[in-house]
């Protein structure tokens, strides 16, 4: 019986790949924030329109954030166009705490939340139980960042194929526990 058990461990174990570990499909990935999806030019155009005025965050970088403030100027969201793809199409998504010094568009709410219910303030065991516990943890401090990180998928996901990207990221950092900032797309390819 024991051997039985251990060669039926063993199997499971060579079965999966190195570094994985069950649950990391991230079923519940972020792919949209105040109605703007990755990818997807039309849900830009919808909420902001084709003429909005933009503040560029790091001019001078080659992959430039373009960035929003809430009503209240409490909040920032910051969209990250990649090069070679369709105009108002954006494949990065960023939310933080803070003001930016050159006077962002304010857009009509007062924070921005994803999809999925994902907002700042929220607690870290609340986005551990919607995310997985398959995440990288770095810590600074009173600063934890919690990465989590899609390179393969089931077919059922589908969220890399409907973006037509090798990989998806969601990076979420923490002050003392409760969200501060949050990133989520996929990575200049």
């Amino acid at each position: 019986m024991r051997l039985a058990t251990g060669v039926l461990l063993a199997a499971a174990l060579f079965a999966t790949p190195a570094g994985a570990r069950s649950g990391c499909e991230l079923a519940k990935a972020d792919t949209v924030v105040h109605g703007i999806r990755l990818g997807d030019a039309q849900s830009t155009i919808r909420v902001l329109g084709r003429d909005y005025r933009t503040v560029i965050d790091d001019p001078a970088g080659d992959f430039q954030w373009q960035v929003f403030a809430s009503r209240d100027n409490k909040q920032l969201l910051m969209l990250r166009h990649h090069a070679g793809d369709l105009q108002h199409s954006f494949r990065e998504i960023e939310i933080k705490f803070g003001r930016h010094s050159r006077n962002p568009l304010k857009l009509p709410v007062y924070e921005f939340i994803t999809g999925n219910g994902t907002r700042l303030g929220q607690w870290r065991r609340t986005i551990v139980a919607r995310m997985g516990s398959c995440f990288k943890s770095t810590r600074k401090g009173d600063v934890e960042i919690l990465r989590y990180e899609l390179a393969e998928e089931k077919p059922q996901s589908g969220i890399l194929k409907a973006t037509n990207m090798p990989q998806y990221y969601a990076e979420f950092e923490f002050y003392n526990g409760r969200l501060h900032r949050y990133r989520f797309g996929h990575d200049p390819v």
